[in-house]
């Protein structure tokens, strides 16, 4: 189920600590980012968040406004486990847009399950020494 963030919710998700190289997706100081903007998953307990617009894009890639920008978080002890595909699913029909996700270029999990839901690379950037892989529907 899809809900609006709460505190609740939002002091949990600054708490999650993913293993190595997944480490760098976690928002020890985001909680006001989270309350601002983020929405909540639930199936009972929160599994996951996502973000949409401006705070799934990643700078300095310059996104144009035919598609809805979406960042995604799943607990991580649910990562890699299968548990991936029906939480996109969920979101992605929460959205009901034609969506693009901008994803780091080494994060294959990521991207197998991206392309596995229809999502095609679309551009190749970098941000420092990080390369980003820009996916559409």
């Amino acid at each position: 189920m899809i809900e609006n963030m709460t505190s609740k919710y939002a002091k949990e998700i600054v708490k999650w600590v993913y293993e190595k190289p997944y480490d760098i997706y976690g928002m020890p100081d985001g909680y006001d980012e989270i309350m601002s903007s983020f929405y909540a998953v639930t199936e009972g307990d929160l599994i996951g968040f996502f973000c949409l617009d401006k705070h799934a894009q990643v700078p300095p890639y310059e996104y144009d406004a035919s598609f809805v920008d979406f960042g995604i978080g799943l607990r991580p002890d649910l990562c890699g486990k299968g548990h991936g595909e029906s939480f996109m699913r969920e979101v992605m029909a929460y959205i009901d847009k034609p969506l693009r996700l901008t994803v780091l270029a080494w994060n294959t999990r990521a991207i197998s399950l991206y392309k596995k839901l229809g999502f095609k690379e679309v551009d190749r950037f970098f941000r420092g020494d990080r390369q980003f892989i820009v996916m559409t529907q």
